[in-house]
């Protein structure tokens, strides 16, 4: 049985694919399996995929009809043998010696995550936002915080995980955001969780990327869906984090109704309802801005002002 197993959900990303491939199949530690799960990728990604899996018997190719990130992360996790488990976004890369150092560390540590740095390309310009000033280990509750107030970041991708915290946990299918929506859940299942002060991760943040589309109504409040999920989850099970996780259901409800005050795509009937009932029921917010203590109170005395702020961001965004 491999150590790693390695997931990577491949669709439309023909011109970026083998830079990511290739960044895993070169990495110091050897002991992985690859899994390469084409999500009914309309291009030649499926046939890639194939040609990697004949080339090197660590790599299998999985093929499946489109369902999105999420069913195809989760049929990666369904078919992992590792003891440990990794995801990489397939237009991303990662440093060559990421899962040698990683391991080591969590086998010495005894840690059931591990995360690290993600360094950001756009274009020419790379740069590195570290979220602490040294390396750290958190434990259970603690960890649980972290993630939950957003102090540790949402990204499933430049994180390694011991297989068992998956134990229950997979992501949401058909909806966008999905990290928010899941990988709080594993902090939960873990003991111990440790921070590497070091980017092994390369984040391409391309034009018309999924990040690069979320002014649209719709999209945001599938973002409002995981951050409201996670203020339900923190009531039940980490109470420090509440009034953070209640903030940040707000905010990003907020958000939502500034899109469509825009008029940058409309909400599900249904989900608006869900939204606005939240709005509506949410009581005293601690910790919001100035800006969006404003937006809270003009959803419930007078629409206009969200009508006005939502123009006005949608101008600002298109002269940016």
């Amino acid at each position: 049985m491999p150590k790693l197993s390695i997931i990577v959900p491949v669709y439309k990303v023909e011109p970026y694919v083998h830079k990511c491939v290739d960044s895993i199949l070169n990495q110091t530690f050897t002991d992985f399996e690859l899994i390469l799960v084409d999500d009914g990728s309309p291009d030649n990604c499926g046939k890639i995929c194939d040609e990697y899996a004949q080339k090197d018997k660590r790599v299998r190719a999985i093929h499946k009809e489109n369902g999105g990130v999420g069913s195809a992360r989760n049929l990666g996790i369904d078919e992992a043998k590792g003891e440990y488990i990794s995801f990489i976004d397939p237009d991303d890369w990662i440093e060559q010696d990421m899962y040698s150092e990683i391991l080591y560390n969590m086998k010495n540590n005894n840690l059931d995550i591990l995360c690290t740095d993600v360094c950001e390309v756009r274009k020419s310009k790379s740069f590195v936002r570290h979220k602490f000033d040294e390396n750290l280990i958190f434990i259970a509750e603690d960890a649980l915080k972290k993630i939950l107030i957003d102090d540790i970041d949402n990204s499933s991708c430049n994180k390694v995980y011991k297989k068992n915290v998956w134990e229950s946990v997979r992501f949401p299918v058909g909806r966008r955001f999905e990290d928010v929506a899941t990988i709080y859940k594993t902090f939960h299942n873990a003991g111990k969780v440790g921070y590497v002060r070091k980017a092994y991760y390369y984040y391409l943040k391309r034009e018309g990327s999924a990040i690069d589309l979320s002014f649209d109504a719709q999209r945001r409040f599938e973002n409002f869906l995981g951050y409201k999920e996670r203020y339900e989850f923190a009531q039940d099970n980490c109470k420090k984090a509440i009034d953070k996780c209640k903030m940040y259901a707000v905010k990003t409800a907020l958000s939502a109704i500034t899109a469509e005050s825009a008029g940058c795509g409309s909400m599900k009937d249904n989900d608006k309802k869900l939204l606005m009932d939240f709005i509506s029921n949410v009581g005293h917010v601690n910790g919001l801005s100035g800006k969006n203590k404003l937006l809270l109170w003009g959803v419930k005395n007078c629409q206009l002002v969200n009508t006005i702020y939502g123009k006005l961001s949608l101008w600002s965004k298109k002269f940016k």
